[in-house]
């Protein structure tokens, strides 16, 4: 037999190197074929396909049964409006939780095949990693081992939350993390710009231009977040936190006030009055006021920006001070583009009209999967997380039924009736009924 690759592919029916499979070449009970769920054209149902191809196993990939694919807006906004989406017919899907059945790694990477993992898509071009099939491709490095006193099931939709949350805070906002045991310091945006190579063009503005070092946020410094009840803000806040921050959530405190408080939120703002709530802040946040994450949409984008454009002149409390508020004098030549000490991130659309003194960032999600420096840390660090019971995942509706449950289930996302929780659809029954946060 002719070897097409020499590099090790692990089954799981082996458990063990096999050094003679060509890289196109399956183990046993690797099936030859599979379901998948593709859209055929914009604001149509996905459709179900028998007979499909299971995915190639590339060097440095890992093949995992699906047993859980976790929801996300965007799984019905691609579909209905066309944003981010390739060429139809094309395969969806953002996240999903499974088992390892094969794989083409090197040592390097610890998984086995058995375990299991949380797997987040953001190359959603590569649709060998798209969560709507039965047998999917994960990264090595971007895929999530899940601690063996976890279900699962729980934390199926977290991922793309996750890793939004980190990118918004680790890098559009320069938050400095520790990780491990003996809590090393690691930090995102330095990581991402030690290897320019690994990011692309069309998002070097944001990496390289848009925070200056002497801008970055520091523990003890105040972040707003509107939309603070959405799942992702959910992270956000618990990150924010574990970072030294302190923050002001905006919310429909009538229904998520609880929530809300559980998270840790050191301040609450109700969004029924935005006139109130601007007065409430300003009453509540006395001093500086540089940064703000927005989770809902274009306007309250744009009404973020309004607040920490008003917090101009309480920056500077301590003429002459160095501090993270009021920073030394740096040479516009040497700081880059990101002069601008308010920082506002836009995670889902830019305010339409921008104000010269604040800087709107748009998420790199993209540096999950080009950047193993970004990518990896973060897979590693929500492992961590997961652990130790640091960070609580969202409130989960389950659905049975597989892929034949996804239609009926985006749709339950589109009409908003999973207001502050996540959708998870079970391709196969849980093994276990282990609960995370009893």
């Amino acid at each position: 037999m002719a070897v097409a690759s020499s590099k090790t592919i692990v089954t799981i029916a082996g458990a063990a190197a096999i050094t003679s499979f060509p890289a196109a070449t399956y183990g046993k009970g690797v099936p030859y074929s599979q379901r998948q769920l593709l859209l055929h054209d914009p604001r149509q149902p996905y459709k179900l396909h028998t007979d499909r191809e299971i995915p190639e196993l590339r060097f440095g990939d890992l093949l995992v049964e699906v047993h859980g694919i976790g929801l996300n807006p965007i799984d019905w906004k691609s579909a209905d409006f066309g944003l981010v989406l390739p060429s139809p017919p094309c395969l969806n899907g953002r996240e999903f939780i499974g088992k390892i059945i094969a794989s083409e790694v090197d040592q390097r990477c610890k998984l086995q095949p058995g375990e299991w993992v949380l797997a987040v898509s953001t190359d959603y071009r590569d649709f060998r990693k798209s969560a709507f099939q039965e047998y999917a491709i994960v990264c090595c490095y971007n895929a999530i081992r899940i601690p063996k006193h976890v279900d699962p099931f729980k934390v199926a939709p977290m991922g793309v939350a996750f890793v939004a949350a980190g990118l918004s805070l680790g890098v559009c906002l320069g938050v400095t993390f520790t990780k491990g045991p003996k809590k090393r310091e690691f930090n995102l945006l330095e990581n991402a710009r030690w290897y320019p190579e690994d990011v692309p063009d069309d998002i070097t503005e944001e990496v390289f231009d848009a925070l200056a070092p002497c801008y970055q946020a520091q523990p003890g410094e105040w972040l707003l977040v509107y939309g603070a009840s959405t799942v992702t803000a959910q992270i956000v806040i618990q990150l924010a936190k574990i970072g030294g921050l302190k923050v002001a959530g905006v919310a429909d405190l009538g229904k998520h006030r609880q929530l809300l408080q559980s998270l840790g939120t050191d301040i609450l703002i109700d969004r029924s009055d935005l006139d109130q709530a601007k007065r409430d802040i300003k009453r509540l946040i006395p001093g500086s006021l540089r940064f703000a994450i927005d989770t809902v949409g274009p306007e309250t984008a744009a009404w973020c920006q309004q607040v920490l454009a008003e917090r101009t002149s309480s920056r500077y409390c301590s003429p002459g001070k160095e501090t993270p508020t009021n920073p030394p004098p740096v040479d516009p030549v040497t700081r880059g583009g990101g002069s601008k000490l308010s920082h506002l991130v836009a995670m889902t659309g830019r305010p339409e009209k921008l104000n010269p003194n604040v800087q709107v960032h748009t998420v790199p999600i993209k540096l999950f999967h080009t950047s193993q420096w970004v990518g990896g840390h973060l897979s590693k660090w929500l492992y961590e997380l997961l652990d130790t019971n640091k960070l609580r995942p969202p409130e989960v509706e389950f659905v049975p039924g597989g892929l034949d449950a996804i239609n009926g289930a985006l749709e339950r996302l589109r009409q908003g009736k999973t207001s502050g929780k996540r959708i998870v659809v079970r391709m196969k029954e849980p093994e276990t009924k282990i609960e995370l946060f009893p």
